[in-house]
């Protein structure tokens, strides 16, 4: 049997790309949010998460089912993307809309901005 090469992470996991995701994933049952949590921050971005739905449901202590419907959701909005199967059953990683929203992220206006402080300025004749 053989297995895909894992292609090379182009893009980090960032703070920011979570705090992205939890967002636009706002409307979605809490149990789909985990396990998309639980496969992108298994393995570097990229990378194909080489557990079955049973193992991610053992880890995360949700029913083997609920992986299942949600993996297939994830899945058809392009959250999770399979990278291959053997037999019956596939194996997942980051989908089109992780790495979409990651690159809009690295763009430069969603750069954040520096803080500019003044400091007080003092006079000749102020001695403190």
């Amino acid at each position: 049997m053989t297995v895909p090469a894992e292609e090379a992470a182009a893009l980090p996991y960032t703070s920011d790309l979570g705090k992205e995701i939890l967002l636009r994933t706002a409307g979605y049952a809490g149990s789909h949010y985990r396990i998309l949590q639980y496969v992108l921050t298994s393995v570097p971005l990229g990378n194909t998460l080489r557990e079955t739905a049973r193992d991610i449901a053992a880890a995360i202590g949700i029913a083997e089912g609920t992986v299942s419907k949600g993996v297939k959701k994830l899945s058809a909005d392009g959250w999770l993307a399979t990278a291959f199967s053997i037999g019956i059953v596939n194996f997942y990683k980051a989908g089109p809309k992780v790495f979409q929203i990651a690159e809009e992220l690295m763009e430069p206006d969603h750069q954040p901005l520096a803080t500019v402080s003044h400091l007080p300025v003092r006079r000749a004749d102020d001695h403190r």
